[in-house]
């Protein structure tokens, strides 16, 4: 299940032991940024992905995000 505007930790995948964040952005209809780092705060070693859609959302934590442990 992915949640978004919460914090998560990725617990398995490409990212294991980073932390999460999905943002949804005001687009019509919505597209989401994906926020990983090194720490809860998301300031160290940070990265950011853009997708168009939850769909995209879907298919992209699908491809190597692994395993997700949201609302720390």
């Amino acid at each position: 299940m992915i949640k978004v505007e919460a914090l998560g930790r990725i617990a398995s995948g490409d990212e294991q032991g980073r932390y999460v964040y999905i943002q949804e952005l005001a687009d019509d209809p919505p597209s989401y940024l994906v926020l990983t780092a090194a720490d809860a705060a998301l300031k160290v070693a940070g990265s950011d992905e853009w997708v168009e859609d939850f769909a995209s959302l879907e298919q992209f934590f699908d491809e190597g995000r692994g395993v997700v442990e949201w609302n720390l």
